[in-house]
């Protein structure tokens, strides 16, 4: 196991920079998820743990040793890709055991390692069969049977679950993060998909063009958002927003009576489906642009000025399309940010 420090790490390509300067603490047995839409920065951040990248600037430090400079090899980290990079002419004995064997590990050693992987992520009844034989959930246990005989330090994993389908992402994800809390390793894990990061993660840095944009456990992000991107990424459905004005301490905009606030002059407000209630003296009004049912609840549209904002109800609820649903949010879950910026007023 291994603690990661990336100081005032930077990435560019000639005179663009793709990845600002960062800093990051990853703790010893922590599991820590890059999330963040596609061109972010994740995935180069990755890489260049991984030493796939050169550092433009900055230092990266295992335990407080700069590898900055280091051959990959010399890292003691695994990493696991979307795509699984099986040898399909090898068993998934063979493929399991392939970094020891060019280490020169001894046959019997090297068969011991394999059988103990292969027990650790249920894999030993298939040691003998091939890659084509298996499914695609098995394959990325090999994949990550092969990472576990290296032993290493830190274990790197590009959107392993990318090329799963959505059921088995769902199973995967438990098995993943099962052997991870059993072997106490550091893990780094890229994803552009905040269900996997919040299922996932002990901690989620999200990142948006190259730069971090906030670091905190899934429940600091999706309850304290610090900004609007962090806000709008973070949620399914994502947090709505109204534009509005603020003067004396009272917030306006189209559908939204006197409502308190803070700040001034131009801000959005923020709210989550699940934190609006239906009320008949409300201080929110729209009319219903469409309505969602889910099964577990309904999902209700209002259409409020030129925002669409969602609600989450009771799951017999069938308003009217048209109607006017009047509602209220408490204060502590109306949050405002400043429209310019983006940033969270506090």
């Amino acid at each position: 196991m291994s603690r990661v420090t990336l100081q005032g790490i930077r990435k560019s390509y000639g005179a663009v920079t793709v990845l600002k300067p960062i800093d990051l603490d990853i703790a010893d047995g922590e599991f820590l998820v890059l999330l963040g839409p596609s061109g972010c920065g994740k995935s180069t951040t990755m890489r260049m743990i991984a030493g796939l990248e050169a550092i433009t600037e900055g230092k990266l430090l295992f335990d407080g040793r700069d590898v900055t400079a280091a051959h990959p090899r010399d890292r003691n980290v695994a990493m696991v890709f979307q795509n699984y990079a099986l040898y399909p002419h090898m068993t998934v004995a063979d493929n399991i055991g392939y970094p020891l064997k060019v280490a020169k590990v001894a046959k019997a050693e090297r068969q011991a390692q394999i059988e103990a992987a292969a027990k650790t992520v249920d894999l030993t009844p298939y040691l003998a069969r091939f890659p084509r034989d298996l499914s695609g959930g098995q394959r990325q246990r090999v994949a990550l049977a092969r990472a576990l005989v290296r032993s290493p330090g830190v274990f790197l994993l590009d959107e392993p679950l990318s090329n799963l389908d959505a059921k088995l992402r769902v199973a995967m994800r438990a098995e993943i993060k099962h052997l991870q809390r059993n072997l106490g390793v550091t893990m780094i894990y890229v994803t552009h998909d905040q269900i996997e990061a919040m299922t996932l993660a002990d901690r989620v840095v999200l990142l948006s063009d190259g730069a971090i944009q906030q670091v905190g456990t899934p429940d600091e992000i999706y309850d304290d958002p610090a900004n609007l991107f962090v806000a709008g990424f973070i949620g399914s459905p994502p947090m709505n927003f109204l534009a509005g004005q603020a003067k004396g301490g009272r917030f306006a905009a189209p559908g939204v009576d006197d409502l308190p606030c803070i700040g001034a002059g131009s801000l959005t407000l923020g709210f989550r489906a699940e934190d609006a209630a239906l009320a008949e003296a409300g201080r929110f009004s729209g009319t219903v642009y469409e309505v969602e049912p889910t099964g577990e609840s309904t999902y209700v549209v209002l259409q409020m000025g030129i925002h669409r904002v969602n609600l989450r109800c009771d799951k017999k609820f069938r308003p009217a399309l048209g109607a006017t649903l009047r509602f209220d949010v408490a204060g502590r879950q109306c949050l405002f940010f400043d429209s310019a910026s983006g940033q969270r007023v506090r």
